[in-house]
């Protein structure tokens, strides 16, 4: 069975995001998420409205001891471009707190998170992430990560990362017609005649059922449909 995805924030967690964003709005406020379960706050030592940049001294004081970054937003939900690349490239886990909506959010860039039910976030969790994070998950088969540029780059000429990456991977392509079998993945070309746009793997051959995430959608499993029959374009199969 399928992992299921979950905000791993607690109730005192969230309200003590809230209390500090509260208090900093309209200006964005940061810290840390300790491994003890503490929330702390760091100066943001940004003067523009919609960006934080926390201190130096207050980073090093608890860094060491940190589980995950946290920061507000005004009046923005889910996590900015700005806010994914950061957190891969400290591959930490981020919280936001929206004040707008009045609701937390979770980002976490290791391949832990759940398989089922995880929002949409373009290069950390999108189909390929979602591949990915099955093949490690269900198979114990590590997979390299790829850096996308920004959302939206899929329907752009050219963009082959699909198809690229699948083969640096090991991946061969299957002659038309071949029997599906669990793991094969599948190279679509939705509304594209020119590049693979979204793949997704064969979750369950005899029941017909992919696990992918969709754009804008809660990953999980969806049936091999005549539609996505229609817009598929090859399918892969990983050698061994």
């Amino acid at each position: 069975m399928l992992s299921q995805w979950q905000n791993p924030l607690t109730a005192e967690q969230r309200l003590a995001m809230r209390t500090y964003a509260e208090r900093a709005y309209p200006k964005e406020t940061c810290g840390f998420i300790l491994i003890d379960g503490t929330v702390v706050e760091c100066r943001n030592i940004s003067d523009e409205p919609d960006t934080f940049v926390m201190s130096a001294q207050d980073t090093a004081d608890y860094i060491d001891d940190a589980k995950a970054c946290w920061h507000s937003h005004a009046n923005y939900s889910g996590f900015s471009p700005a806010d994914i690349k950061a957190c891969k490239a400290l591959n930490l886990p981020y919280a936001v707190w929206n004040c707008g909506g009045s609701e937390a959010f979770w980002l976490d860039p290791s391949q832990d998170a759940g398989l089922l039910g995880r929002a949409w976030n373009y290069g950390v969790y999108d189909c390929y992430s979602a591949v990915r994070d099955w093949y490690k998950q269900e198979l114990g088969v590590e997979m390299g990560d790829y850096p996308r540029q920004y959302e939206g780059e899929w329907s752009t000429r050219g963009f082959t990362h699909f198809e690229d990456n699948f083969a640096a991977e090991g991946f061969i392509r299957l002659p038309a017609g071949t029997d599906l079998v669990r793991g094969d993945v599948i190279l679509f070309r939705i509304r594209n005649q020119n590049t693979c746009n979204h793949v997704a793997v064969v979750e369950d051959p005899a029941a017909n059922r992919l696990y992918q995430h969709l754009v804008g959608r809660l990953s999980g499993t969806t049936a091999y449909s005549g539609y996505f029959r229609e817009n598929s374009y090859m399918v892969v199969r990983r050698a061994g």
